[in-house]
């Protein structure tokens, strides 16, 4: 499985799984290339779209958990089946706040392969 690396001058590294990261490019509207970047005029829109999108799952979250307690409420059999995934929001974390970090520094945020 290949890794992507995310550069900036304003903060370290960050190493992310290829897949985790093509979502993040559909989310910030960038193409899946071995190399790219997040110019520094870019990244305001890129930590709007991403934060955006983790604000929306969060919410989807809660919705799915109010009807799950509602259905255990009923004493339906599989109220509380599922695994619980590791959600788009503990996955770009370090991301966000690199693109923060980048933000308030006015520099871009580079990727590669």
């Amino acid at each position: 499985m290949a890794l992507v690396v995310f550069r900036s001058k304003a903060a370290g590294e960050i190493f992310m799984f290829a897949e985790t990261a093509r979502r993040i490019f559909e989310i910030i509207g960038k193409a899946e290339a071995p190399r790219g970047v997040i110019t520094a005029e870019q990244v305001p829109e890129a930590l709007a779209r991403l934060t955006a999108a983790v604000d929306e799952e969060k919410a989807q979250l809660r919705a799915a958990q109010a009807h799950a307690e509602e259905a255990e409420r009923r004493g339906e059999e599989d109220a509380g089946a599922g695994a619980r995934a590791i959600t788009l929001a503990q996955r770009t974390y370090p991301l966000i706040e690199m693109l923060r970090a980048a933000q308030k520094k006015k520099v871009e945020v580079t990727w590669g392969i």
